[in-house]
């Protein structure tokens, strides 16, 4: 009986190696073998940690943004349109007590863009002291830290954390994390890594000096210097966060291999966020300013200097309202942004007001209607003035 049990035992535990087929290991005890199946290839397809290990230990998760639109410029309206903005992809892996892998595969506007938003490994050392490395999303300003479309209550991202700060900006590259508690009730957290930093797209494209247009080094920097980023946030209690955070490194090619082909010129953003929740009442920001070193030959072109800031206020009410979703409430939201494209001039700017209700069935769930009127300056300060009304729904899943 004893044998036999044991026998059981090692068929039960070895079930999941019986997808391929492979060179055989006997293990005989008395009459009686038992018969292992090794893997094909080891460390091949087979072999891997997802279907090898009982019970897995990756969970999947994402989420979804669907947008219907109307707007009119200049007395000219477009027709109501649909969009399918996002369908996003998480993965959080948990290696090891300390080790975890997380991932998130961004879909946009169906699959016309598909990018991988973050992909990294966390070594959690010390609360204090964890190693992070891979594919980061760049702690410059809260909002491109916490930016999914569930957990804003207006359709659009602010201005400024998408014109100015690329939101979402991802950057290769590796440094550490961490938090401290000063006093009981008060938090100071921190984010610090090298990364490879923007290129010189920022000022090689017709529109102007535009740090979106410089994302994407991925497969590695374009100069010999990393950049730095990194946020510091201070809450004194559970109801306030002021975060201050800086990204600062070269942008340009400037040497090839031993060979110095251009000045090193230096692009810098720095930003202070903050946000105060109290009851049902929510008010959160964010200030940005960037100086660019531009080239000589592009001076009073190209901009070296840019701003903006974005303000918002959320009111929640209507908590129990509807007694078949106990857990349902709306928000009230408005919120005012600029995005100053040109510091040192006057035009080249956009700047918006937008206020919108929401309903949330459940807090991972929310349907925004909002409205919103948008000011343009073109760089010879002639402005452009149009209106949107949108109707959107996302969800966690």
């Amino acid at each position: 009986m004893r044998l036999l049990r044991r026998v059981c035992i090692i068929r039960m535990l070895l079930a999941t190696l019986s997808v391929a087929s492979g060179q055989d290991v006997r293990v005989s005890s008395a009459d009686t073998t038992v018969r292992i199946q090794q893997p094909l290839v080891r460390g091949g397809y087979f072999d891997k940690p997802f279907i090898t290990r009982p019970f897995g230990r990756t969970a999947i998760g994402g989420y979804l943004e669907a947008i219907a639109r109307f707007e009119r410029t200049e007395g000219v309206t477009e027709a109501v349109s649909f969009e399918a903005r996002r369908f996003n992809v998480f993965t959080h892996s948990v290696l090891a007590e300390q080790l975890r892998v997380a991932a998130e595969l961004e879909f946009e506007h169906g699959t016309e863009e598909i990018k991988l938003e973050f992909a990294f490994l966390d070594f959690e050392i010390h609360p204090a002291l964890n190693f992070r490395g891979g594919i980061l999303l760049s702690p410059i300003g809260k909002f491109n830290l916490a930016h999914d479309s569930p957990l804003n209550n207006l359709t659009e991202r602010p201005l400024v954390s998408t014109q100015i700060i690329p939101t979402a900006l991802s950057e290769a590259g590796m440094g550490f994390y961490g938090a401290f508690y000063p006093s009981i009730g008060s938090r100071v957290t921190y984010e610090i890594y090298l990364v490879n930093g923007l290129h010189d797209g920022v000022v090689t494209n017709a529109e102007g000096t535009r740090l979106a247009e410089g994302r994407g080094l991925f497969e590695g920097d374009n100069n010999p210097l990393p950049s730095v980023v990194g946020r510091i946030a201070y809450s004194p209690s559970v109801a306030l966060e002021v975060g201050a955070s800086l990204h600062t490194g070269p942008y340009n090619r400037y040497k090839v291999d031993a060979f110095e082909i251009d000045e090193r010129r230096m692009l810098t953003m720095a930003a202070l966020d903050w946000e105060y929740r109290h009851d049902d009442i929510e008010l959160l920001g964010e200030y940005v300013i960037a100086g660019i070193d531009v080239p000589p030959a592009l001076h009073g072109v190209y901009a070296d200097r840019q701003r903006g800031i974005y303000a918002q206020l959320n009111y929640h009410l209507g908590r129990g309202w509807i007694s078949l979703l106990p857990r349902s409430k709306f928000t009230l939201v408005g919120r005012y942004d600029i995005a100053d494209f040109d510091a040192r001039l006057q035009g080249d700017a956009t700047q918006r007001v937008s206020v919108g209700l929401n309903f949330r069935p459940v807090e991972d769930t929310v349907f925004k209607l909002d409205y919103n009127y948008h000011w343009h300056w073109n760089r010879v300060n002639v402005v452009e003035r149009s209106v949107g009304i949108n109707l959107s729904v996302a969800s966690y899943f």
